[in-house]
Formats: structure tokens, sequence, C-alpha cells
């Protein structure tokens, strides 16, 4: 009896497991699941276009790496800066050229205010004292002050729930009061207007699971001391992208029925690594495809990804592999994806979304045109099931196809009904009816 078939069946249920994890991690699919699986059917209108942000190292960036980050048709940067008292702070002169360079490429900003694992400096047993509290909270009003412009919108901290970035004798209550402090002192500065201020880069989203989330959402929708922060910014990391249209569903309608309803839920940090053997460059292009997609479905008021250059070059590093660019400059083929949905999401209108199962379209017109994207597994069907239901100029002969994020032009759409292998590699579709008239 050979080893596979002598295996137990607990043995065999885990090695399923563990396959079923791997795929999950390389594509980001699950498996096909029944029609009658939840939310298999859905749909929804797009009001408005997130602003499209990416994390940049204010230590490397450079003023070519903003022009072509704008070009690309990004609107913001990320980028985090240090007290001066914490390892790995730069030159206030730093800070401001890079203000000064992502203005000039006319991108706006979102800065990370943040210190080390004990809230100030790397030395200490205890970085939750009242003494740092307020010493944070001036470091963080008076930058904001120094840095005032529509153009520049603040987070306080990063990941407090997780302790690679926190030291654990240090409570939420204290990161909470902290940013009642700042919001104090804002007040008496007579600071006018006030700059949008975020909570807190958390690394999981509020639940029961998540105390410390949990307790930030919270206070930020009950406390009046925390009037001037404007929402709260998270980092939703996940295996399936869309699976954020169920989270901002669950906690938009908290939300909503708080006493601040009007309270934002931005994604500040969010991205998935091209690293050996688990994820290749292409697959992480097609994930942050679908990453910006489920941003706008979900209706993020902004989507930051992470990020814009890689920081090494060992290709088995999960770590150092987050960029859109490689450690030398060169461009993943994630950088063609972009281009082409960043360059059609701007200035889109009409712009609406369907699901069927783990399958989904995005409509959207522009520039006297009709363009939808397909993807998921059952893409070229309901593509497809699309082009059957047309006429008058609208079916598959006033169409054109491509996929995105490639070189290869656009095809006639009637080649998908007439040829099974067209196209048959392109994880996503764009259709595109010239015309402006599309089927239903």
């Amino acid at each position: 009896m050979s080893p596979r078939s002598a295996a137990s069946p607990r043995r065999g249920a885990r090695t399923r497991a563990l396959a079923l994890a791997a795929l999950i991690a390389v594509s980001g699919w699950w498996p096909a699941r029944p029609a009658h699986a939840e939310n298999a059917q859905a749909s929804g209108r797009i009001a408005s276009m997130p602003a499209f942000a990416v994390q940049i190292d204010p230590a490397t960036v450079s003023a070519r790496d903003f022009a072509e980050i704008r070009r690309l048709g990004f609107t913001h940067v990320r980028f985090g800066v240090r007290p001066e008292v914490v390892r790995g702070h730069l030159a206030p002169q730093r800070y401001a050229q890079v203000i000064a360079q992502a203005r000039q490429a006319g991108l706006q900003m979102l800065v990370t205010l943040y210190g080390g694992r004990y809230i100030w400096g790397d030395d200490g047993e205890d970085g939750g004292s009242d003494a740092s509290e307020a010493s944070f909270a001036a470091f963080a009003s008076q930058f904001m002050q120094r840095n005032a412009g529509p153009d520049l919108s603040y987070e306080i901290w990063n990941e407090p729930d997780n302790k690679t970035f926190l030291h654990p004798s240090v409570p939420i209550s204290r990161l909470l009061s902290t940013a009642g402090k700042i919001c104090d002192a804002l007040a008496q500065a007579g600071t006018a207007p006030l700059p949008s201020v975020y909570l807190f880069g958390l690394a999981r989203l509020p639940g029961p699971a998540n105390p410390v989330a949990e307790q930030s959402l919270s206070r930020l929708l009950t406390d009046p001391r925390l009037g001037c922060i404007k929402g709260l910014s998270i980092h939703p990391y996940r295996a399936t992208p869309e699976t954020l249209l169920r989270d901002y569903r669950q906690l938009g309608g908290r939300i909503r029925n708080s006493p601040r309803p009007g309270a934002q839920l931005i994604v500040s940090e969010w991205g998935y690594a091209s690293y050996l053997p688990v994820r290749s460059e292409a697959t992480q292009a097609t994930l942050i495809a679908r990453q910006v997609l489920a941003g706008v479905m979900a209706q993020a008021p902004m989507l930051g990804i992470y990020a814009w250059r890689d920081r090494g070059q060992a290709r088995w590093d999960r770590e150092a592999n987050f960029g859109l660019l490689r450690n030398d400059g060169s461009e993943k083929p994630v950088i063609a994806m972009l281009r082409d949905l960043l360059g059609l999401l701007s200035g889109a209108k009409d712009a609406q979304w369907r699901q069927r199962q783990d399958s989904f379209v995005l409509s959207l017109r522009k520039d006297g045109a009709v363009h939808r994207i397909y993807w998921g597994p059952q893409a070229r069907a309901l593509l497809r099931e699309t082009l059957a239901q047309g006429g008058g100029g609208a079916g598959p002969d006033g169409c054109k196809v491509r996929a995105l994020g490639t070189a290869a032009g656009a095809r006639p759409c009637a080649a998908l009904l007439q040829d099974g292998t067209a196209l048959a590699d392109a994880e996503m579709l764009l259709a595109s009816w010239p015309g402006g008239q599309a089927p239903p």
C-alpha cells in the first residue's frame, strides 16, 4: 500500500486543508461555492471613487518617484513621521522636502504620526506615562500646525493592535487619551480649518476578536472629546480582496447608526507581496487590481496601497516584496495593471457593480463609451452572457475586449463567442462599447 493510500482520514483532511490554504494564498479565490451561498447575487451603485494612495519611504523617495506616482493615477501618498527622540527619525528638513516635492507633483498626503514601541523613544520601562502622553500630543499637534494645508491629512499612530509597533505596557486607553489631547491642542491654537485626522491605522478590523480596534471605534463614535477626529483608518490585509465588501457593509452600518454617522472609514494601508514560492509578480498584479476594485465597490473614501518600492532584493522575503516597483526601480507587472485601471476609474461616471457568487462586473461610462471590467472564475461566462443579450449595436459587433495590464490590443468581442481559447489567460477582462450602448 502506498503512503498516499495509507494516509489516515485526519491526515488526509489536514492535507486538504493545507492545499486549500495554499490555493487561497496564491490566487485569492475561494473554490466554487453553491449558488445559494451568502451574497451569491449582489449589486450596488458607486457614488464616488476613492482617493487612491500609495505608501512611500520618506528617506529614499525622489522627485522622479512623485512624478511617476502622479502619472500612474494616484492622488495621495502616505508616509510616516517620527519624533526626534525615536530611532529612525529623519531631520525636519527632510520631511519638509518630501512635503514640498509631493506638492510640486500635485499629490496630497496622508502623514502617519507615530513614535516607537514605547511611544517616546526606544528606552524606558513604561511608555504610557502622563508625561509621554503629553509629549506625543505636543509633537503631533505642533507638526500639524507647522505643516498646514488642505492637501495634508494625518493618521495618529500605526497599528496599536500589533505588538510589533506598540509596547505591551501601553494600553489603548492611553492612545485614545492622547488623541483627545491633540484635539485640545489644536483647539487652543485656534487651528482653522482643522486638518483631517484619523485613528489609528488598525492592523485588524474592529470586532469582538480585536478589543483594541473595537474600543477605538466605539470611543470615536461616542466621545465628544474626539470631535476633531474625522474617522478611523484600517489595514484590511486578507486573502480574498472582495471580502472587504462584507466588512464595510457591517462597519458602515454601525457608523451610520451611531451618534457620528458622518465618521469615515478609510483604508490607509493594504497590499500583496510577490515572493517565492508563494506568489508570482503576475499574481500580485491581479490581486492588487482586485484590491482596488474592492475598495471602489465598498465605497472606501481612501484606498492606500502598500507599497511603492520593494524594501529588499531577496525574492523569498515576504516583507521585502510588497512594492509596485522592484528594489532597483524597475517595474513589476502591477504597474501596467494600475496604469490601465486607475486611468479608467479616474473621472468615470455612472459606475455600478454586480456579483454572481465569486465573480464580479464593474460597469462605468467614460469618454462617451461604456466600459465593463469582468473578473473571477465566471468572468468569461458573464461576458458571453452579456454579449448574447446585445442588439442594435450593443452586442458583440459593437464591442472590443482586451486583457487589463497587458500590451496586447483590443479584439472584437465576437472573438470570445467564436473561439473558446481567445484571451484564455486573462485574469481581468475589459469590454468596451465605444458608441455608449451596451447590453443590460
